[in-house]
């Protein structure tokens, strides 16, 4: 059995004995007596999972390390119950304990570290951006080509998309409006919204197609010369493109925390929820409200180096790595996180871009 397969296990497990709090698998149903006490651990050490429910599973199945299972919590276990669980469990990977609260999206709070940066005069990736007029903010994360060589700029679509309620046309400022004031850069109209990724909520077991899901959405761009592809001062954006590892040390650029590096700790197993809640605006007279929970599959957990990875703000970051000895490139898109247990949500870029069918910009100087 392969470690995915164990970690599969384990979150079947956790959701059929009632200890998993954050939905469920598509087609899951009850088998207590089938998984019942003991199956996965002793029954003895299971109880720690009582009062300290499981919200995700993951497992980290690449060559750049051994094999493990990632089991998160609610609430920190302690040393004791982390050997007992480590010492009766069935199965064959190791297993390492985690904290990840469940996820929900919300405006960030935090002061932005990069406002709006310049190079040569143009606004680079990395910095704040919202709606025209949302008082929130988030990160510009790339800039795209369509194959008409028209360019566009990247990031979630709770970002610029309003959760797929924001109207085509709708005016994308830099910095974000959230991060306008005196001692700042003027904002700017920088583009206008044009397209969001598909973005449904419900149960998994009644979306058929919540693979699909994902947040992201593009703008276009009002003047490309007022833009450049570089990351803040970092580097370039990598304009190739490469599926996540577990173990891969990556990097990203964002408005809150600025240039961070960590590593991609897992790849969650099965679907995973994340929970939003926001106003689009269209006029002073009418908005949206939506509020829902998407799932996603598959979606990754990133930890910094030496710092958290990302912050409240930090949603629509590039996410991408410049390993000794290989070209650079980029794997993802930050979509959130907990930035008290340092964990960061990211989405593989890949099949975004597929869908888009657009390319990373780099050389835009």
């Amino acid at each position: 059995m392969s470690v995915a397969e164990e970690a599969a296990q384990i979150r079947r497990w956790a959701e059929t004995t009632g200890i998993f709090s954050q939905g469920r698998s598509a087609g899951v149903v009850q088998h207590r007596d089938e998984l019942g006490a003991g199956t996965m651990f002793s029954a003895l050490a299971e109880n720690a999972f009582i009062r300290k429910p499981i919200t995700a599973v993951g497992f980290a199945a690449s060559e750049r390390a051994d094999h493990r299972v990632f089991i998160y919590t609610r609430r920190k276990l302690t040393i004791k119950e982390q050997k007992s669980l480590q010492s009766s469990t069935k199965t064959k990977a190791q297993v390492e304990f985690r904290v990840a609260q469940p996820f929900s999206v919300s405006a960030p709070t935090g002061v932005a570290a990069i406002p709006l940066e310049l190079r040569n005069g143009r606004i680079t990736c990395g910095s704040s951006i919202s709606v025209g007029n949302n008082r929130e903010a988030g990160t510009l994360g790339a800039l795209l080509r369509d194959t008409k060589g028209k360019l566009y700029g990247l990031s979630c679509n709770h970002v610029t998309g309003g959760c797929s309620n924001a109207r085509v046309g709708l005016p994308i400022v830099a910095p974000g409006i959230l991060d306008v004031g005196s001692d700042v850069a003027l904002p700017r109209t920088i583009g206008r919204h044009y397209r969001a990724m598909q973005f449904i909520a419900g149960d998994p077991s009644a979306v058929a197609n919540f693979r699909d899901n994902a947040d992201a959405a593009i703008f276009s761009i009002e003047d490309d010369a007022r833009h450049t592809s570089w990351q803040s001062d970092v580097t370039d954006t990598p304009n190739s493109v490469k599926l996540p590892e577990e173990d891969m040390a990556v990097e990203k650029v964002g408005r809150t925390t600025g240039h961070t590096s960590g590593i991609i700790e897992s790849q969650l197993s099965g679907a995973v929820r994340i929970d939003y809640k926001m106003t689009a605006y269209h006029s002073a007279e009418e908005n949206t409200n939506f509020a829902g929970s998407i799932f996603y599959q598959p979606l990754y957990i990133i930890r910094g180096k030496g710092q958290r990875f990302a912050g409240g703000g930090d949603s629509g970051a590039l996410v991408f790595s410049r390993e000794a000895g290989k070209p650079p490139f980029s794997v993802g898109i930050v979509i959130g996180g907990d930035p008290t247990n340092d964990v960061t949500y990211m989405l593989p870029l890949e099949p975004i871009l597929k869908k888009l069918d657009c390319a990373l910009v780099s050389g835009l100087q």
